[in-house]
């Protein structure tokens, strides 16, 4: 039995684990080279629950900061930041960029606080005129309001790619703002225009080196471009799919390898559909294949012990609409229940 199961399900998949979505992850880095040349590129990731949107990000930070040549060369300044529910958009852009800051040199963040003045307090920049305590007489107009946000933000974001671009000890290539679950944010269909703004007042500045990756459900996809349909000219949009049976197999086949043990690939192979595709539910039964391992080896016995089990715990969690546990079962999930419960391949007068 392992002592290490690299499969963590209530967790975001680590990078070194990561298998599957080749071409996306080639795509959008290979975009992510134009920032190199003042050429902005952003991005909208969407995709069920549970699909591994979170995943694919993580990755792509990781590989956008990392500098490694065989990994696109990217080094970028990076930030990442999960909306909370009712969050505004200033709050969010306030966080990011604070979040990039974090990583600067204090003397330099110290430096274009002093330059910018009042959005500049105890360290930290403070994005939108309006405190909580203004009343609503005072507030202005919230067209004005997303002016406000867009110019502030523009001008913090510009100070510090000009800081980059001076920095020949340290350099790097661009910043990449990185911003999740935005189905929570307030007031969301407005948010695509101030983002576009915020871009495209960058890129004319010469200051191109920036990119937005906003991760969300489709139906914070329609949202967002609702109200602003220019804004997908500036925005590639990239649907995260269930994942095709040969990545899941890698998935699977990588973690095992990591763990040090044997397994039946053919094993795999048959058992695989069982997942449905979804990253969760391939880390699930990669865990609970691991943890009931005895001998080292996970065969055709040990999947036959992990699969009712796994689906079980997937329906007492939030899971239960990926699935069809309890709902009338379509001659594909009769299927994979038979295999599920087979001890051997089945012939082909039985299947």
């Amino acid at each position: 039995m392992s002592n290490y199961n690299p499969f963590n399900p209530n967790s975001v998949v680590a990078p070194s684990l990561f298998a599957g979505r080749a071409g996306q992850v080639d795509e959008i880095c290979k975009k992510l080279t134009q920032l190199q040349h003042n050429m902005p590129a952003s991005f909208f990731i969407y995709g069920e629950r549970g699909i591994g949107k979170t995943a694919l990000a993580k990755l792509i930070k990781h590989i956008a900061s990392s500098d490694i040549e065989a990994l696109w060369s990217l080094n970028l300044l990076t930030s990442y930041y999960i909306v909370e529910k009712g969050q505004s958009l200033n709050s969010v852009l306030q966080e990011s960029v604070n979040n990039l800051t974090d990583q600067m040199d204090k003397s330099l963040v110290s430096e274009i606080g002093n330059r910018l003045g009042q959005i500049f307090k105890n360290g930290k920049f403070e994005i939108g005129a309006f405190g909580a305590s203004a009343s609503v007489e005072t507030q202005a107009s919230e067209k004005q309001q997303e002016i406000t946000i867009k110019d502030q933000t523009v001008s913090i974001l510009s100070n510090i790619i000009r800081s980059l671009n001076e920095n020949k000890s340290s350099p790097q290539d661009g910043i990449l703002i990185i911003i999740d679950e935005i189905h929570n944010l307030a007031n969301l269909p407005n948010a695509a225009s101030i983002l576009r703004n915020i871009i495209t007042s960058l890129d004319v500045d010469g200051l191109g080196k920036i990119s937005f990756l906003i991760i969300g459900y489709e139906d914070d996809l329609k949202q967002f471009f609702s109200i602003d349909s220019s804004s997908l000219r500036t925005f590639d949009t990239k649907p995260v799919d269930i994942m095709p049976v040969a990545e899941a197999i890698e998935v699977l086949k990588k973690g095992f390898d990591a763990a040090e043990v044997k397994y039946d690939e053919s094993a795999i192979v048959t058992n695989i559909g069982a997942a449905g595709g979804y990253p969760h539910s391939i880390q699930l039964l990669g865990h609970n294949l691991i943890e009931k391992d005895t001998d080292g080896n996970i065969d055709t016995a040990d999947w036959g012990n992990v699969l009712i089990d796994t689906a079980l715990e997937l329906q007492e969690k939030d899971f239960s609409t990926m699935y069809t546990f309890r709902k009338k079962h379509t001659e594909k999930d009769k299927l994979l229940v038979i295999l599920a419960n087979e001890n051997k391949p089945l012939s082909r007068l039985k299947l």
